[in-house]
């Protein structure tokens, strides 16, 4: 039961709540108190009722009055978070020192228009705080003749002139980045509403606010379809409406951004907290763009909390946004993204991670979320940035626990999986192996890859994005052609290719309908299996459906008395019922330093491989036809070597070339990159059997060199079936036998 004072003035209805006994803390202006006294004479309204929707106390989204308070109280208490604000207060003032600039909207991201009114939303939205924390209405007062400005142009506007997207904006090149607008602007005048007078709020909201709101939502055909889409744009776009609905007092607006545009639920914020995550919290475009969708989901997440509480928007699926925030933390590595799908070089530090991260520790009070924040070193200037900052300032942070762990794909966890491995012998040594869904749009002909990543650097690489984000001579900023033809391919990835083409022949819907199973369980520390730390297993069948081939890729952390590092031990089993072309390439970060085959680079003339499917793009430097059973090639990475040691069968057709990527590439969108590939020929069935193993010490300082070699000399496939491979490692002392089976994987993570 709630007891609230409704009090009704001409066009005017304010709420307040005698739930609190101090709620006259809600009004921090005098004047606002003048009025109260003034209206109540004329018209008064008890009402006692369980009711769904709170009373409007504005700042009602992510910034609270109460916070408002706290942050000005704060100052000098908790220096981090100072320096927050202080960045905040700059980027205002600049802005309040300058004519407002709301220019008639003409290029791609990277351009001045656009640039311009990116920059207008993080002023109004900074300044909309300081006039919260400050009371100095010079900063009010500039939000609101930015809007009415944008008030003035909006009504104006038709389709962005640049033609650079399917789902084009107004303001912007793509709706995607209306949304964004959309979104911080509601948060700038949710902050100034009370300031401003009754007819320049309603002029604001129909001339400006609803009108960007509509057009998100259902400006167009492809708006529409956006807006209740299963992806990250729709959850900007969600989020956006949402919180301008909220800011406003519009339920038409909250419940189309909550239940879809018809209302029904079959769309939505909150349908997809069920259908984009896992139920451990993998985001199925990938951990790059969970980065970037974590954002408007928190910050959403919070609004909904604190206007309907009744919702248990941190409850929902157990808790799945605060999961979907570990497990972008578990993707990382020394505070790095890890790149997978169309991703480009990003930490936990971005401005997306912080808000998230403050904002999923307000929600759950993780002590372990409190040393995250303070390795960000800044914090959102917010409900949970201040609560956060005073939680680390009275020492309750706890070390951030990374893991091993199996990230299941798909809604119900059918669609594969992403496993993280981490080595307990070496903090800083972690696989990534992938096998999940093709990840909707941003998603790579890439299954069962991996990366590695050791002693602060990636070892094995994937190429992640072809793009030049916000650079408008490079693509408008856009991902470039060469991101479909080479970053996107099978072959820029640590996986098979089966005759030189890519997976599902590189079409998008075929990729869809498919993905990898993942056999058993992510195994870690069982006592039964000498020598294996962790062991982990998925098959494909229908990458080459039209082929019948099946790949099979096991990967196990290895740990031995007799090597220093710990060591990856990879068994990829290919097999069809006619012969193919088998490539395995190897994509490394290092400086090649000594191979089992000549390693002597085409001289004077580079020409690029044969074919397409990415191949294309790769120059072959050289190539060489093996004759051993195993070949091998070390690289130097800062003071490490690296080895990668990988079974062949001369007799059938192997060879292997040096490709680095960069050819066909007119407009140099492609970094130059080195590969190995390995390729068996004229095979139906092969297993590619590799070591990678990290050894040695090189101290230029010193001018020390130990280690070189390889401590595994050989690597021998003893016997495979499906289900069961055993190999042989000759070291340099000793041989071992390992054998890698399903059943391994059946005792489970």
């Amino acid at each position: 039961m709630s007891l609230f004072f409704i009090i009704i003035c001409e066009d005017k209805k304010i709420f307040v709540s005698l739930q609190s006994d101090n709620w006259l803390t809600n009004f921090k202006k005098a004047e606002t108190m003048k009025y109260l006294q003034s209206v109540l004479p004329i018209a008064f309204l008890l009402v006692f009722s369980n009711c769904q929707h709170r009373p409007t106390l504005h700042p009602c989204l992510s910034l609270t009055p109460e916070a408002a308070q706290q942050i000005a109280q704060s100052h000098g208490k908790y220096p981090v978070f100072d320096a927050s604000f202080e960045y905040a207060r700059r980027t205002a003032d600049e802005a309040l020192a300058k004519p407002i600039d709301v220019p008639v909207p003409k290029h791609a991201a990277g351009g001045y228009t656009h640039e311009q009114h990116k920059n207008n939303y993080y002023a109004m939205y900074y300044a909309g705080i300081m006039y919260q924390v400050t009371g100095e209405e010079r900063y009010a007062a500039f939000v609101r003749d930015m809007l009415l400005e944008y008030a003035h142009l909006y009504p104006t506007l038709g389709e962005h002139p640049y033609k650079g997207s399917p789902v084009p904006g107004q303001l912007f090149w793509q709706t995607l980045n209306e949304s964004v607008w959309l979104l911080h602007t509601a948060m700038a005048y949710d902050c100034v509403y009370e300031y401003l007078d009754a007819d320049v709020r309603t002029h604001i909201e129909n001339d400006l606010l609803f009108r960007v709101a509509a057009f998100v939502e259902n400006g167009t055909e492809a708006n529409y379809a956006t807006f209740n889409r299963m992806h990250n744009h729709a959850t900007w776009a969600n989020a956006a409406v949402g919180m301008t609905g909220y800011a406003t007092g519009n339920r038409d607006l909250v419940d189309k951004a909550l239940y879809g545009s018809e209302k029904d639920g079959k769309s939505g914020f909150l349908l997809q907290l069920e259908e984009l995550f896992s139920p451990e919290g993998y985001f199925t475009e990938g951990a790059y763009y969970l980065r970037y969708a974590i954002w408007p989901f928190m910050l959403f997440a919070q609004t909904i909390e604190l206007n309907e509480p009744e919702l248990h928007i941190f409850e929902r699926r157990d808790g799945i946004l605060l999961k979907a925030v570990n497990a972008l933390l578990q993707q990382s590595y020394n505070g790095e993204i890890i790149r997978a799908n169309d991703a480009l070089k990003k930490t936990f530090s971005t401005q997306e991670i912080v808000a998230a991260v403050d904002i999923a520790y307000w929600a759950s009070h993780d002590p372990q979320l409190l040393s995250i924040a303070q390795q960000q070193g800044s914090f959102v200037l917010s409900s949970a940035g201040i609560t956060t900052a005073k939680a680390i300032a009275a020492g309750k942070a706890e070390p951030f626990k990374y893991q091993s762990v199996l990230y299941h794909d798909g809604a119900n966890g059918e669609n594969g999986g992403l496993a993280i491995i981490r080595s307990s012998k070496a903090s800083d040594f972690m696989l990534v192996f992938k096998a999940t869904s093709h990840g909707l749009s941003h998603g790579h002909y890439d299954k069962l890859t991996c990366s590695l990543y050791d002693n602060g650097h990636e070892i094995l690489t994937d190429y992640g994005a072809a793009r030049f984000l916000n650079i408008e001579s490079k693509s408008g900023g856009r991902y470039t052609h060469e991101n479909d033809s080479y970053a996107m391919q099978t072959v820029a990835h640590n996986t098979a290719v089966v005759d030189c083409k890519s997976h599902f022949g590189g079409d998008y819907d075929t990729s869809m309908k498919y993905s990898p199973t993942i056999i058993g369980n992510l195994v870690v520390n069982d006592s039964k299996q000498p020598y294996i730390t962790a062991i982990v297993s998925a098959t494909d069948t229908t990458a080459y459906l039209d082929k019948h081939v099946r790949m099979k890729r096991t990967m196990a952390l290895i740990e031995t008395e007799e090597t220093e590092f710990p060591f990856i031990l990879d068994v990829f089993r290919l097999t069809a019922p006619d012969c193919h072309t088998y490539d395995l390439p190897v994509h490394y970060n290092g400086h090649l330093i000594n191979s089992s085959f000549p390693a002597k680079k085409n001289g004077t003339v580079l020409y690029p491989m044969t074919g397409n499917y990415g191949y294309q793009h790769l120059w072959n430097e050289g190539e060489t036809t093996l004759t051993t059973g195993n070949a091998w090639f070390t690289i130097l990475q800062d003071d490490r070597f690296y080895s990668v040691i990988t079974t062949v069968e001369p007799t059938a057709g192997a060879k292997v070339f040096l490709v680095r990527s960069g050819a066909n590439d007119p407009d140099n969108n492609l970094r130059s990159e080195p590969a190995v590939i390995f390729r068996q020929e004229g095979k139906a069935e092969h297993v590619f059997a590799s070591v990678i193993i990290p050894h040695g010490l090189f101290d230029p300082n010193l001018e020390l060199t130990k280690g070189a070699q390889s401590p595994v000399e050989q690597i021998r496939v003893i016997e495979t079936t499906d289900s069961t491979t055993t190999v042989e490692l000759t070291l340099q002392n000793s041989k071992k036998q390992i054998i890698l089976s399903d059943e391994m994987m059946s005792s489970g993570y």
